[in-house]
């Protein structure tokens, strides 16, 4: 399978471990703007400098009662450009199939393809990465998000499936 087979989707998943490349990966082959990226991350932050009058958000102000907020403008934003006709593309962790289920369930609902690139680099190579970030993951929760991987599979609703171990 190649990179440009995944053109015709229209909700793309680009999921892996923190530090394992995902936005690089989506900046370098879908920056034209063919796509919306969504990144709970980036929604974290923004909502965080909203309401907190521009104090800059970092992982260490990561917040499990705020995740259901974040999850809901996530979920939104995807409806949203899936109603307008926009292809999506989706720069999350989602490593377990679990956490993929909103993904295709909302894919379903709308009628709509749906694809994942799955990054799966070396745990260290991870770490590493994230070492060198301004921002790190604390590396205890990548370690066990590792531990949790569950590559995905066509019987979660994938049209597409592609895994890159040496990106």
């Amino acid at each position: 399978m190649n990179i440009e087979d995944f053109d015709t989707i229209d909700l793309l998943l680009v999921c892996g471990l923190p530090g394992c490349g995902k936005s690089h990966f989506a900046g370098n082959y879908y920056r034209s703007g063919d796509r919306k990226r969504i990144n709970r991350k980036e929604i974290r932050s923004h909502l965080y400098e909203m309401t907190s009058f521009g104090e800059q958000w970092h992982e260490d102000l990561f917040n499990e009662k705020d995740e259901h907020l974040v999850k809901h403008v996530e979920r939104k934003l995807i409806e949203h450009f899936l109603q307008n006709n926009e292809k999506v593309l989706i720069d999350n962790v989602s490593v377990t199939a679990e956490s993929r289920k909103t993904y295709t369930a909302i894919a379903n609902r709308f009628n709509r393809s749906i694809g994942v690139i799955f990054l799966n680099p070396p745990l260290q190579v991870c770490l590493e990465r994230n070492r060198n970030r301004p921002d790190p993951v604390p590396e205890l929760a990548i370690t066990n998000l590792y531990a949790s991987i569950d590559l995905p599979a066509r019987k979660e609703g994938f049209r597409n499936i592609m895994v890159i171990s040496n990106y």
